[in-house]
C-alpha cells in the first residue's frame, strides 16, 4: 500500500493540485485525501474514477505502470 500512497501524491503534484483540490475532485473531504496519502486507508473505486476524469493516471497509481506520458 505504501507504493500507492507515494504514487497518488506524485500524480497530485504532477497535476499541480493541492490535497484540498484533489479531495474536492475525488468527492472526499481533505482529511480523507491526507489519509489516502499516508496509507491509512485505501481509496474506493468512485474516488479513483473521479480523479481519473481529472487527469490522474489511476493505472499508474495502482500498478506503477504508466499508460500515457
Amino acid at each position: 500500500m505504501e507504493e500507492i500512497t507515494q504514487l497518488l501524491r506524485e500524480e497530485r503534484k504532477r497535476l499541480g493540485l493541492t490535497q484540498e483540490e484533489l479531495a474536492t475532485i475525488g468527492g472526499v473531504k481533505v482529511n480523507a485525501q491526507g489519509v489516502y496519502e499516508r496509507g491509512l486507508r485505501t481509496p474506493n473505486a468512485i474516488y479513483l474514477e473521479n480523479i481519473a476524469n481529472a487527469g490522474v493516471d489511476v493505472l499508474y497509481v495502482v500498478t506503477g505502470r504508466r499508460v500515457r506520458d
